[in-house]
């Protein structure tokens, strides 16, 4: 119940606080916001090197350029979006740090270290792409025309799936724990992926269903913003829903591996960066091109 009541204390002032900053502060492309999603992601960067050296001791990257790396891609969206930088510019911070991190491959100090190359490269490689790569679809978000709604549905779309999924595989377990003790039987919970054997199939349709409902919803009140039919606006919302629900088992899958429950203590009652964004990651670039190409 203490984990619940932080999760509720943390969703009414965080989420309410994330709007406000949309709506109030939509000078220079959403700077504001975006600044946030830019040190989110080079914090996440940081949580994933932790747990990489959970995984491998003789993994190390300086703490200056771990958090850089997980910011690169952002940063150069960003500037794509507010200074007019061409829009390959996010393509080619990717094959630039990329080479960088092959190049210093070569200089080791002793040939013992080489054992650990392979190692060094993908998990480099991974906090160039993970979170970075996927948040700055958010950050691109920020060129539509209607720009402060589309982020609000998003968020909305990943908050209320998100929030759903929880409570009622919560309500769930609850009543089927006390059913089981009323009738003197046990009762475990059937998992779906054993990555998170914690879920239920009740909680993951409970999430999933709230995000057409969102996007359906956000069609009668704004069809000037979502102009497709009815249709369209259902599959955009299941397109995401699926998404949320693969971020958030990729995030148990790496987190799994690390023998690690949180990737940080970051937020209480959720854990760290990752843990919070999780299903935002693949949700983002799901919802960009289906709002782009579909809308």
């Amino acid at each position: 119940m203490r984990n619940l009541g932080r999760r509720v204390i943390l969703w009414f002032v965080g989420v309410p606080t994330l709007f406000a900053i949309v709506i109030l502060l939509p000078y220079a492309h959403h700077l504001a916001f975006n600044l946030i999603v830019i040190v989110l992601s080079g914090l996440g960067a940081v949580e994933l090197a932790t747990l990489f050296e959970r995984k491998d001791a003789h993994y190390r990257t300086g703490v200056v350029i771990i958090p850089l790396l997980g910011a690169a891609i952002p940063i150069a969206q960003l500037l794509t979006t507010t200074v007019g930088l061409s829009e390959s510019a996010p393509y080619f911070t990717i094959v630039a740090l990329t080479g960088v991190i092959l190049f210093v491959q070569v200089f080791r100090h002793t040939a013992d270290d080489f054992h650990h190359t392979l190692t060094n490269i993908a998990a480099n490689f991974t906090l160039l792409l993970y979170p970075g790569l996927f948040l700055s679809f958010i950050i691109r978000l920020s060129e539509f025309e209607s720009s402060s709604v589309l982020i609000v549905i998003f968020l909305c779309t990943v908050f209320f799936n998100d929030s759903m999924a929880y409570i009622a595989g919560s309500l769930y377990r609850l009543i089927q724990q006390r059913r089981a003790r009323k009738h003197g039987i046990d009762w475990t919970p059937k998992y779906v992926f054993p990555v998170s054997p914690k879920k239920t199939i009740v909680g993951f349709v409970g999430g999933f269903l709230l995000s057409p409902a969102v996007l359906l919803a956000s069609k009668a009140l704004f069809p000037k913003v979502i102009t497709g039919s009815w249709t369209t606006a259902t599959l955009i919302g299941s397109g995401v829903g699926v998404a949320i629900i693969v971020g958030d088992l990729i995030e148990s899958a790496i987190k799994r591996s690390a023998t690690s429950k949180n990737s940080g203590d970051l937020f209480p009652g959720r854990g760290g960066v990752l843990d919070s964004v999780d299903s935002v990651l693949y949700a983002a670039p799901v919802f960009y091109y289906l709002v782009r190409y579909i809308v």
